[in-house]
């Protein structure tokens, strides 16, 4: 799912379809209204939805996870939905040629994608969405488009090619992959998934990235 896809509007209507088998429709009519303010979609904007709905109706909290999981599930079916119709409606435009990607991009990629295939997709999600959230936050990736949610949905969002900022980047997914897996877990992980790329790329490029 791209979130950059959705309008605000699409984003709390998913919502409050998801809510509609929990609450009153009169309640799920004051949270849809309490949302509108957002002014654009962010991982912060859904997770704050989240919250501000079991924050009001506490007896949703043992709902919570299941509450999210629909929220992100109907999301990617209206991104899906745009994406087609986007789709459709560009096909007799010109195709752009696609942007070169050094091989320290893509041994990047290789390690983080052979790391999500090493966990559940509840342990999926969570990595990710507290690497998204903490990138957005951290002075270190400021200036630069990191959408690293994508990596949820299969494709390789838009990283520097930067060995500084790439090797930032695999710190905070070790330390995310702690808080996910464990330490002992997570340094086996990480180590199958510097020997994955290293099948693909040179030694001392990979070591670069950790």
């Amino acid at each position: 799912m791209n979130i950059d896809t959705q309008s605000v509007d699409q984003a709390v209507t998913a919502m409050a379809e998801v809510l509609a088998d929990y609450l009153h429709p009169e309640e799920v009519r004051l949270l849809k209204s309490q949302w509108q303010r957002y002014s654009t979609v962010s991982v912060k904007m859904m997770q704050q939805c989240v919250l501000d709905a079991t924050r009001r109706y506490p007896e949703l909290q043992a709902y919570k996870s299941d509450i999210r999981k629909g929220f992100w599930a109907t999301l990617q079916a209206d991104s899906q939905q745009t994406i087609e119709s986007d789709s459709h409606n560009s096909h007799n435009e010109a195709i752009k040629a696609p942007v070169p990607v050094s091989e320290l991009v893509l041994a990047f990629y290789t390690v983080i994608e052979a790391l999500r295939s090493q966990l559940s997709e509840t342990e999926s999600r969570n990595l990710f969405l507290t690497m998204h959230q903490t990138v957005s936050q951290e002075r270190t990736f400021k200036g630069h488009s990191l959408n690293i949610s994508q990596f949820l949905e299969g494709n390789r969002p838009s990283v520097p090619d930067n060995e500084h900022l790439l090797n930032n980047l695999m710190q905070l997914a070790y330390v995310c992959l702690c808080d996910v897996a464990g330490p002992v877990e997570a340094d086996e992980m990480m180590f199958r998934a510097a020997e994955k790329a290293k099948q693909s790329y040179p030694k001392t490029l990979v070591e670069k990235l950790f």
